[in-house]
């Protein structure tokens, strides 16, 4: 049973944009970050969207059980806005006991730093929080979308794979975590 409560815009599949081979991508509603040229600010309001209901969590884990399906991407929206958070922890915690094969990209704006031995979520005040369901996560795409990097990015002919603009990360969560210190991929 659903008991998952947050909200969200859409869920695609078989989608090949937000993380590696084909994935189902759930697009939550709520951003604080509000990037400029950020290409879903119809996503930002928390309470836009629809209710994520059992309908939709079946939705996607039907689509996740299809063998052509790698993994599932959690964006939006934000999925770490405080009203995503303790819903998406939820369902990638399912995701893990349903789907252990399958893994789990989270996109974000928050900034992910190691302080004293602990990983913690950054936003632009400095504000920070600790994510207890981070170990469920296979990719992190940490950052703010810099729009002004992004034309420095496709100036030079150097678009980043996976990421809107070359300041955002991919962290290899598991390898960080083993690490004690951000791991980040560049051959994804």
């Amino acid at each position: 049973m659903c008991m998952t409560n947050f909200r969200y815009h859409n869920i695609t599949h078989d989608d090949m944009r937000n993380g590696t081979g084909l994935r189902v991508v759930l697009w939550v509603a709520g951003c604080a970050h509000h990037c400029r040229g950020c290409h879903n600010p119809q996503t930002w309001d928390p309470n836009g969207g629809l209710d994520f209901t059992p309908w939709e969590e079946s939705e996607l884990f039907e689509w996740l059980s299809k063998p052509w399906t790698e993994g599932v991407t959690f964006s939006g929206g934000d999925p770490l806005h405080p009203a995503n958070r303790d819903g998406i922890g939820e369902l990638a915690a399912k995701v893990k006991q349903l789907y252990p094969e399958k893994n789990i990209w989270v996109y974000t704006g928050y900034h992910m730093e190691v302080q004293d031995g602990h990983f913690l979520f950054f936003n632009r005040k400095r504000e920070s929080f600790n994510l207890p369901w981070l170990q469920l996560v296979d990719i992190l795409v940490d950052g703010r979308f810099d729009a002004k990097i992004r034309e420095k990015n496709i100036a030079a002919n150097a678009l980043p794979h996976w990421r809107g603009s070359s300041n955002q990360r991919l962290i290899d969560v598991q390898a960080s975590l083993a690490a004690g210190e951000i791991v980040e991929r560049s051959d994804l």
